[in-house]
């Protein structure tokens, strides 16, 4: 599968250490970003600069500011596009946690290979055996970016997957189980054509300049890729920018080029 050249430019810090997505990109490479925080779902808008200069910004403040209106989407260019052409990715399985044997989970969870799952273990600091790994019991498409018509994606995807517990638990309402999941995030290339399906442990890879921490939202505008990366405990959401060359994607011979270029 052709990767095309990308060259890391830059990483915008943003407020919070949560969930975030993009609005929008301007023609100057300001981005418009929004952020979920707490568990109250408080909502924060701001527009970035590509130097990173906060140029506007809309906070909630955890309920504090009670007449906050929209962030003003001026002159945006390109906006995030849903998965809908790469849907074949998207699978929703078993329960997030439940009984192996009543449920059969080896029969409904999609299987990966012993090396995937060991980078997983590592990725997910399960700090369990890999085979204890039983396979992904979700994936979502979050949103795309077409680099090539009518085949070539990079995607933003959220995958869930299944471990089996060492002996049986009991939930906060008194239901036994012994299998788990955790969700994890990430973004790669996927290729409609290609009929070996990308591995999990492919997009297990990382992207050159900034690692990704749980990659929500992506957009492209003026050769440049932006991917919304939520936050965590120990590190704050970020939105990161490569330029790529979409040139080497084409031929001589290639009429193909996406719209937005």
């Amino acid at each position: 599968m052709p990767f095309p050249a990308l060259t890391y430019v830059t990483s915008l810090d943003l407020k919070y250490r949560e969930d975030c997505s993009i609005l929008g990109v301007t023609k100057d490479l300001t981005v418009y970003v929004e952020e979920i925080y707490s568990e109250d779902a408080w909502i924060a808008q701001q527009a970035i600069s590509i130097k990173g200069d906060v140029l506007d910004i809309v906070d909630e403040d955890y309920g504090n500011n009670t007449n906050v209106q929209p962030i003003a989407l001026n002159d945006v260019m390109a906006t995030p596009s849903p998965g809908w052409h790469c849907m074949a990715l998207n699978f929703a399985g078993p329960r997030r946690r439940g009984l192996r044997g009543p449920e059969r989970i080896t029969d409904t969870v999609l299987s990966i290979p012993v090396s995937a799952k060991m980078k997983l273990a590592k990725k997910l600091d399960l700090r369990l055996p890999a085979p204890m790994i039983l396979g992904i019991s979700e994936s979502y498409v979050i949103s795309e970016i077409e680099l090539k018509r009518p085949n070539l994606y990079f995607i933003c995807r959220r995958i869930r997957v299944v471990y089996a517990l060492p002996e049986e638990k009991t939930d906060e309402h008194n239901q036994p189980y012994d299998y788990d999941t955790v969700t994890f995030y990430v973004a790669h290339l996927y290729d409609k054509n290609d009929i070996n399906e990308l591995t999990l442990e492919d997009a297990l890879g990382s992207l050159p300049g900034a690692p990704l921490n749980r990659p929500m939202d992506c957009v492209l505008y003026d050769n440049h890729i932006f991917i919304a990366d939520g936050g965590s405990d120990d590190r704050k959401s970020m939105v990161h920018v490569w330029e790529v060359d979409l040139m080497s994607l084409q031929d001589e011979t290639d009429d193909n080029t996406p719209s937005y270029l």
